[in-house]
C-alpha cells in the first residue's frame, strides 16, 4: 500500500495541453475519481501514472519517492484497461497468474496467491474457463483479479464499468468497492459517470480542459458544485439567468424573468445588488405544489418522460429558460396543463456569472 502525489504534473501533445499543472494527493487506502468528459485529461494522467506516458514536466511521488525514470514494470502499479484486454487462448486461472509467472514465482506460491485473489472476486469455479466462456461481468472481475495479483501499491481502474450493462454495473460498483477497502489499496478510477464517481470514491475530481475545476467529498461535489459547468456535469439541468436584487423587506435576492427568486441564506450575504447571476437546481430538488409562495411559479408542461422511479417534466413559461422538475408518483398531466412549481432556496446553487 502506498501514498500517491502529483506535484506540477503537465503532459503537452504539440500545442496542446492534456493535462495543465495538476496537484494531488492521495492517502494510503483512499480511493479517488478522476471525472470529466472526453479529452479532459484524466486518462493521460492515470498513463502517466503507470509510466506509459512521460510526462512533459512535473513529479510524480510514490511513498514520498520520485519515480519518474522507473519503467512500468516496476512501479508496482496494477492496471485494469477499459477493454479488460485478456489473453483469449488463456483460462481464466492463466490469465490471473500470468504477471505472478513473469515475476518468476514458485508453482506452488502462484496456485496459491491465484485461489485467494479467485476467491476474492468470488470466481474460484470458473478458473478452467476461456474468456469467450464468460459473461460480461465473469471477464470483469478475471481483469481485476489480474490487476490485484501481484499486490500492487496503486491500482488504476480505466472506466471499468463503462462496457457492462446497467444492473452488472450496480452489482460491480459495489465489488469493486468491497475488495478496494478490503485490501486497503490506493486507487484511481477514470469514469466519465458521475453517479459510478460518487457511488465508488472517496473523493471526486472533476476535470476539464486538462485543469481540476473541483476537489471534494461525493456528497459535497454532487450538492454543492463549484461552477455552472460542474454543475452541467453532476447532473443538474435547470440553470436560471438573473440579476441580484433587493426585497421590499429587506433581503437579498435574485430577479429571474420577473420573478424573486430567493436563495440559500448563505449565499444571500455575499449577493452584490445589480450583478448577474445563474442558479442552478436538481430536478428531484424541485416540487409540484397546489398552492403559491415563495419561489413558486407558474407553468405549462411542454413534455413529460415517465423514467419508472419518476417522471421527468419540461416546464416553460415560468422563466425565459425552460425548467426541468423530476416527480414521483406523479400521474402525467398531458401536456399544456397549468402547473405550479416550488423552487427550495436551500436546494439552489448560486454562481455569479462572468462576464
Amino acid at each position: 500500500m502506498a501514498t500517491l502525489e502529483l506535484r506540477d504534473l503537465t503532459k503537452k501533445f504539440g500545442d496542446f495541453t492534456a493535462v495543465d499543472h495538476m496537484n494531488l494527493q492521495v492517502a494510503q487506502g483512499e480511493m479517488i475519481a478522476l471525472l470529466g468528459g472526453s479529452g479532459c485529461g484524466k486518462t493521460t494522467t492515470l498513463r502517466m501514472i503507470a509510466g506509459f506516458t512521460e510526462p512533459s514536466s512535473g513529479t510524480i511521488y510514490v511513498d514520498g519517492k520520485d519515480i519518474g525514470k522507473t519503467p512500468p514494470y516496476k512501479r508496482n502499479v496494477g492496471i485494469f484497461f477499459q477493454n479488460y484486454a485478456l489473453f483469449p487462448h488463456m483460462t481464466v486461472f492463466e490469465n490471473v497468474a500470468f504477471g505472478l509467472k513473469l515475476q518468476k514465482l514458485k508453482a506452488s506460491k502462484i496456485r496459491e496467491r491465484v485461489e485467494n485473489i479467485l476467491s476474492l472476486v468470488k470466481l474460484t469455479s470458473l478458473d478452467k474457463r476461456y474468456p469467450r466462456e464468460l459473461s460480461g461481468g465473469q471477464q470483469q472481475r478475471v481483469a481485476l483479479a489480474r490487476a490485484l495479483i501481484t499486490q500492487p501499491a496503486i491500482l488504476l481502474l480505466d472506466e471499468p464499468l463503462s462496457n457492462l450493462d446497467a444492473k452488472l454495473r450496480v452489482e460491480m460498483q459495489v465489488e469493486i468497492k468491497r475488495i478496494q477497502k478490503e485490501l486497503d489499496i490506493t486507487t484511481i478510477i477514470v469514469t466519465h459517470d458521475h453517479e459510478e464517481a460518487v457511488s465508488l470514491a472517496d473523493r471526486v475530481i472533476v476535470m476539464n480542459m486538462g485543469e481540476i475545476l473541483q476537489i471534494g467529498a461525493p456528497q459535497e461535489i454532487f450538492d454543492y458544485p463549484s461552477s455552472p459547468f460542474v454543475a452541467d456535469f453532476m447532473g443538474f439541468s435547470t440553470f436560471l439567468h438573473g440579476t441580484a436584487v433587493l426585497t421590499p423587506d429587506g433581503i437579498s435576492a435574485v430577479e429571474c424573468s420577473g420573478h424573486t427568486i430567493y436563495v440559500p441564506s448563505q449565499s444571500t450575504d455575499t449577493l452584490q445588488i445589480g450583478a448577474s447571476y445563474i442558479l442552478a437546481i436538481r430536478s428531484e430538488s424541485m416540487e409540484l405544489v397546489s398552492s403559491d409562495g415563495n419561489n413558486t411559479v407558474s407553468g405549462r408542461v411542454k413534455n413529460s418522460t415517465y423514467k419508472g422511479h419518476s417522471t421527468r417534466l419540461e416546464i416553460e413559461g415560468c422563466f425565459s429558460e425552460t425548467i426541468y422538475p423530476s416527480v414521483n408518483e406523479y400521474t402525467e398531466p398531458g401536456n399544456g396543463k397549468k402547473v405550479l412549481v416550488h423552487l427550495p432556496s436551500e436546494r439552489i446553487c448560486v454562481y455569479k456569472r462572468e462576464r
